[in-house]
């Protein structure tokens, strides 16, 4: 059966600092996944149970609304 996504929530970090999102998934086919900001398609994962993106040091370009 289905089961309800679990989110992260907000996520404040300083400019400079390293951030690392996680976007995951488990289904039969296995997954395709996306990592968004706004429109922005920032990383794909395609038949993979997870997609990463790292910022070795976020900057205040950095902020917005990400989606999985």
């Amino acid at each position: 059966a289905p089961r309800p996504p679990v989110l992260n929530g907000t996520l404040w970090v300083l400019a400079g600092d390293q951030v690392s999102l996680t976007c995951a998934a488990s289904s039969h086919p296995a997954p395709i996944l996306t990592l968004l900001r706004g429109r922005r398609l920032l990383a794909a994962a395609v038949y993979e149970p997870q997609v990463r993106l790292e910022l070795a040091a976020a900057a205040p370009e950095d902020a917005g609304l990400y989606l999985c």
